[in-house]
């Protein structure tokens, strides 16, 4: 069975470590037979946004929170011991929290719809030893890309080898400063990396400022 790690996890192992967890070769990359069979399994590199359901049953979904319960209880509570200035001010509150919870989650899948249009149509990728230029949408688990200056990042991809290599990852960070960039495994223990600390790891949607990679 396939491993596929996410990035927290994935920068915390060796090169090496991750080329075995992924079952792939570091030099000739995917033969065509495990591209079938990993596409049919992990699917395209796209995300997923489901448009279907209505703006109004989003926002009622919000109300199914265990907080907002408890405090819809609060209220009613409040309402059935004539309470009713406490009935009001909860219910006010309610109103504020789950309408803030849903604009906040609005605005991020349209900012997952922004980072779709972000992804490039074409990337370097090798396949079977041989250099392929292949829409990004088509990567699986497991293949090796290169990545030259002026690229946009088609994934989120565990470097393997790198020169000078440096990303903007303003978008995810807010830093103007360029990330330079390792193949070195990050040791923080328990503690979750955060984007900037995962120097050997390059995202989705950023693009390569200097030097180069296989990734």
């Amino acid at each position: 069975m396939l491993t596929f790690l996410n990035s927290d996890a994935a920068c915390r192992v060796t090169s090496q470590e991750i080329i075995k967890i992924l079952q792939t070769d570091a030099k000739l990359g995917l033969n065509e037979h495990e591209i079938q069979v990993r596409r049919k399994f992990y699917g395209h590199n796209d995300f997923e946004v489901d448009d279907d359901e209505p703006m109004w049953k989003k926002y009622l979904g919000q109300f199914k929170e265990p907080m907002i319960l408890l405090l819809l209880a609060s209220a009613l509570i409040s309402l059935v011991m004539r309470q009713y200035d406490d009935a009001i001010s909860i219910t006010i509150a309610i109103v504020i929290v789950v309408t803030v919870a849903f604009i906040q989650e609005n605005r991020a899948e349209k900012e997952i719809e922004a980072l779709k249009r972000l992804v490039p149509p074409k990337c370097v990728c090798i396949r079977e030893g041989k250099s392929q230029h292949i829409y990004a949408r088509d990567l699986v688990p497991g293949d090796l890309c290169i990545l030259e200056i002026g690229d946009r990042i088609p994934a989120d991809l565990r470097l393997t080898e790198a020169n000078e290599l440096s990303v903007d990852e303003s978008s995810f960070t807010g830093e103007t400063k360029p990330s330079m960039k390792t193949v070195d495994a990050i040791a923080f223990g328990s503690r979750q990396t955060s984007i900037s600390d995962r120097k050997n790891i390059t995202f989705m949607g950023t693009h390569v400022l200097n030097g180069n990679a296989r990734v």
